[in-house]
């Protein structure tokens, strides 16, 4: 597991709204959690990964976390847990807020165990759960729901009442997204921020852009992957 070493301040900037010092000040503080990356890295190695798949800006993550101070961030897609630590460790900075995540995770069958270590970096490792690597110290505000998001985003919507960042890392289909961004729509308050993974090389969805639209936002890429965002300017 390597440490980013690009984080783009021109992305943050765009979905917090905030200034350029700002933006630079929560970059680096959040580069300068290195207890926390020394412990996701040790975690990977010890199940002989270098890494899982995650979400390529975990700095970002943690900086846009500190700027906007929001009580509730949701995710969706866990994995080994690496942006998740970097969701919590920031609300734990603030001293405020949840985070709720939804994970279905995948484990490997015995007949694939039986062909040779395992390098689909989805695939949970043998005994390990979801968000394995997070640090337990950080599970306090971490409200981990296991089982499948067309269920559990439902119930979750009714019980969250603003949510002021959501953050989707799983493979999608414009169709499935788009509902899903109506269910939690109105909980996305002006000011709310919804991020997507699009995966390497991915563009901008329909789902995101037609959700933008609605909000009078403009959806911004993260340099270098596929990943978007756009911050709402109007109330739904």
């Amino acid at each position: 597991m390597q440490p980013e070493a690009d984080a783009d301040p021109e992305w943050v900037r765009a979905l917090s709204g905030r200034s350029p010092a700002s933006v630079g000040s929560a970059l680096e503080e959040a580069a300068g959690q290195r207890r926390l990356f020394s412990y996701l890295a040790r975690q990977h190695r010890l199940e002989g990964r270098e890494s899982y798949v995650e979400i390529g800006a975990p700095l970002e993550l943690h900086a846009l976390v500190r700027l906007t101070r929001p009580e509730h961030v949701v995710e969706v897609g866990v994995s080994s847990g690496v942006s998740s630590a970097y969701l919590l460790n920031a609300l734990a900075l603030n001293r405020r807020g949840t985070l709720h995540s939804i994970d279905l995770p995948t484990h490997p069958s015995r007949r694939r165990m039986a062909e040779g270590p395992i390098r689909d970096s989805w695939t949970l490792p043998l005994g390990r759960s979801t968000g394995w690597a997070v640090p337990p110290g950080l599970w306090r505000r971490w409200d981990l729901r296991i089982g499948d998001k067309r269920h559990l985003l439902p119930i979750l919507a009714s019980q969250v009442p603003e949510i002021g960042l959501f953050v989707y890392d799983v493979p999608h289909r414009d169709e499935d997204t788009r509902r899903e961004l109506r269910t939690l729509d109105k909980h996305l308050p002006r000011g709310a921020i919804a991020i997507i993974d699009h995966g390497p090389g991915g563009g901008l969805c329909s789902a995101l852009r037609s959700w933008a639209h609605t909000r009078r936002a403009s959806p911004a890429g993260r340099s270098g992957l596929g990943l978007y965002g756009a911050r709402a300017i109007r109330s739904s």
